[in-house]
């Protein structure tokens, strides 16, 4: 008798190399090598980016398969040794884990892995769903990896938003070494496909976002809204090293999945994520480095919000901010600044702009000169002709405003893995690669 089995994979990778994506990759591939059917895309799923003790991308890995019953345990030894044998044991801080759970995901584990998105969860809470959820759980080391592995099955890419990423790995022999892709080729490949994938390039610099910089087997990602279009703007690029294994994964990258809990300043607590409404407190300070501190007031009281030089228009605008202006800020709070919570802006969005007013001289009502001041109280007199008026006084000028009633976001280079792209296509196409046809052959890419 078939079951669904799925299987959650975190925390196989670290600065020495290894990659959560590659595990899955190579577990997925040796399942279907041999003969199981996939019931859906491996799922790459990004949790809560604030932890701070998350590597980079902070992605837990999802696999779902049809088993017969009696190949149950067969799965579970091969699961096992494939998540041993990718990881690099000897890294400090890495905690592989692995979870499978037979059958429909119940809801309390939706639920918890909704909450992997935005808050601090607890192993001690991780043990309790698992047994509610009635999932196996197995930590190969430390214990932390337990958190994402659950999260990763309980996360429902199958009918919430969602997005794909085709990911090229590299042979070993490469490891270390410079990547070698050919950035005209992704720079084509962008200008054919730029409106089907996203963060392909940074739009102010030019730099070329696809590829990593670290030891890990990851050679380059393409992220886009359906599965052809990942593969077809893969093939445009120009590769000039051998891989070792392709994959499309299903996933909640560009979302901003993170940012959908609704917050209020009083109850924010560190490495919390999520969306607060306000209004502008003071006038916002410019830091050495070009770092701005601004703070917004809600009902319940007043945060600190902190925008950084690198998100570029981001900064610009919170630069441009007035007391009395109306926004939501989203993002994470990840440190305590003098005992009140700092919230790091991911993204801006202003709702409501007071008028910014300036006291100016006014104008000369004989010649059309500018006025000016003849001493406190004394009035004032034309530049240009000398006439006096010592009852005139400055009046109120309205000023320009250099932002609008728009969202703001920080530029490609500047984004989480979950920051929703500045735009998406209004007509998606639904026309998927059969998952049951799913593999991806090698050799038709080296």
């Amino acid at each position: 008798m078939l079951t669904e089995l799925h299987i959650g994979i975190d925390d196989t990778d670290s600065e020495k190399g290894g990659c959560t994506t590659y595990t899955a990759a190579v577990l997925f591939q040796e399942l279907l090598g041999r003969g199981f059917k996939p019931s859906d895309f491996p799922w790459l799923v990004r949790l809560n980016p604030n932890i701070p003790w998350k590597t980079r991308g902070n992605g837990a890995l999802a696999i779902h398969f049809f088993i017969d019953e009696e190949q149950i345990e067969d799965v579970h030894r091969i699961a096992m040794e494939t998540v041993d044998k990718t990881t690099v044991a000897s890294a400090h801080g890495t905690d592989p884990a692995i979870a499978f759970l037979k059958g429909q995901v119940p809801r309390a584990l939706h639920e918890y892995s909704t909450r992997a998105l935005h808050d601090v969860l607890s192993v001690r809470e991780a043990r309790a769903v698992a047994r509610r959820a009635g999932a196996e759980v197995h930590a190969l080391m430390g214990v932390r990896g337990l958190i994402g592995s659950l999260a990763a099955i309980g996360a429902g890419l199958d009918f919430v938003e969602h997005t794909f990423e085709i990911i090229a790995y590299r042979i070993s022999e490469n490891l270390g070494n410079p990547r070698r892709i050919d950035h005209d080729s992704v720079k084509l490949m962008n200008s054919k496909y730029g409106n089907r994938t996203f963060n392909n390039l940074d739009s102010e610099s030019g730099r070329v976002l696809v590829s990593p910089h670290g030891l890990d087997p990851v050679l380059l990602g393409i992220r886009g809204y359906s599965p052809n279009d990942v593969l077809d703007a893969f093939k445009e690029l120009q590769l000039n090293e051998e891989i070792e294994r392709v994959m499309i994964f299903r996933t909640n990258q560009g979302t901003d999945a993170h940012l959908g809990k609704t917050r209020k300043a009083v109850d924010l607590k560190p490495h919390q994520s999520g969306a607060l409404t306000g209004r502008v407190d003071d006038v916002p300070r410019v830091l050495r480095g070009g770092h701005v501190i601004f703070r917004l007031r809600d009902d319940s009281g007043l945060i600190d919000c902190a925008v950084y030089r690198p998100t570029g228009s981001l900064a610009m605008a919170a630069r441009d901010l007035l007391p009395g202006d109306t926004v939501r800020v989203y993002g994470g709070v990840r440190r305590l600044r003098e005992g009140t919570p700092t919230l790091n802006v991911e993204k801006l969005e202003v709702l409501h702009m007071v008028e910014k007013i300036q006291q100016a001289n006014p104008m000369c009502s004989s010649c059309g000169g500018r006025c000016e001041s003849m001493g406190r109280g004394q009035g004032l007199r034309c530049k240009k002709c000398g006439q006096r008026n010592e009852y005139a006084s400055k009046i109120q000028v309205r000023q320009e405003r250099h932002i609008q009633s728009t969202i703001y976001v920080p530029p490609p280079r500047a984004r989480r893995h979950l920051t929703m792209p500045d735009s998406k296509p209004r007509n998606i196409s639904n026309e998927y690669l059969r998952v049951e046809n799913f593999q991806l052959r090698v050799e038709d890419f080296n």
